[in-house]
């Protein structure tokens, strides 16, 4: 006899394995048996415009997922597209979780991959303190946008600086040990960030290119 609350893993076809990574956490939980679906038409239509053809619905098993997920979660599938939940409901009685999801990066046309790098701090051989750069996450995908160039003194002669605004998806946190290699190889480094202030927003890092 088929038991909904236990069964869904094996009579559900076209499931694939994904990881779940909690929003200001570093805690991933691995699920084996989740299921995408488009978001249908009709949904679209009642959701009064907050659905994009850019969301999925994702089917988790109670089984495998033990806490419930929380908007601003984020499902990341094998191809390591990242889904932002949006909502979150229990169907089939409890036996399953029903999320709906948001790929902000395509969403946003995301179509950059930069690098973060990190400075480590050693004496050279003066004596004098300076950084080794090492890659710290690799290939994140962002968009770089021109800002208003800003006025600076360099070895007191002004000069107009290059600033731009730089957009991710990923929710990493940024600080002043940090550099963003772009696409072409171009170093900007970061002169202030502000947070996402919606689930469905992006964090925005202001940089001004150097190299």
């Amino acid at each position: 006899m088929l038991d909904p609350r236990n069964d869904f893993a094996r009579v559900t076809d076209a499931l694939e394995a994904v990881t779940i990574r909690r929003a200001g956490s570093s805690a991933a939980v691995e699920v084996a048996h989740a299921l995408r679906q488009a978001i249908r038409t009709r949904e679209a239509e009642r959701s009064e415009g907050r659905y994009t053809a850019h969301d999925v619905v994702w089917h988790l098993p109670a089984s495998e997922v033990s806490e419930p997920l929380r908007p601003g979660d984020a499902i990341v599938d094998a191809d390591a597209e990242r889904w932002t939940v949006l909502e979150v409901a229990q169907a089939t009685l409890q036996s399953r979780w029903r999320c709906v999801a948001r790929n902000l990066a395509v969403f946003h046309g995301l179509d950059d991959h930069i690098d973060l790098e990190r400075a480590e701090f050693t004496k050279g051989e003066g004596g004098a303190v300076e950084p080794a750069w090492h890659v710290w996450k690799a290939g994140l995908r962002a968009r770089i946008q021109p800002a208003a160039a800003g006025l600076q003194t360099d070895h007191d002669r002004p000069s107009l600086a290059a600033r731009y605004k730089v957009f991710l998806a990923d929710d990493v946190p940024i600080d002043r040990t940090l550099r963003i290699r772009g696409p072409d190889g171009a170093i900007y480094t970061i002169t202030g960030y502000q947070k996402a202030d919606a689930i469905d927003a992006l964090l925005e890092i202001d940089v001004q290119r150097v190299m």
